[in-house]
């Protein structure tokens, strides 16, 4: 039984690829027309990807700017009430 679940993801690939393959050869658009779409979009891939992996990291950037202030804001709140309770307790003992 074992063996057989591995063959799942061989499976899903190779129904992938034969999708793959059966939707270019009968796509409406010729043969010229699929390998020139497909040029394009090879070409514009690096381009895609470079702008994703910037704006993926502007917006890491951005949340790691908001979590610091928020850690730094909860951190100067609890300092406050530590000092609070400590400044209570000395007058209480005075």
């Amino acid at each position: 039984m074992e063996h057989r679940h591995g063959h799942h993801g061989i499976y899903l690939i190779f129904g992938l690829l034969f999708g793959g393959i059966l939707g270019i050869l009968f796509a409406p658009k010729t043969g010229k027309e699929t390998r020139e779409i497909i040029k394009e979009t090879l070409q514009n891939t690096p381009d895609t990807l470079e702008n994703s992996l910037e704006n993926t990291k502007e917006s890491a950037e951005e949340l790691i700017a908001k979590t610091k202030e928020q850690i730094e804001g909860l951190i100067a709140n609890v300092s406050k009430r530590i000092d609070e309770k400590l400044h209570k307790n000395i007058n209480i003992q005075e």
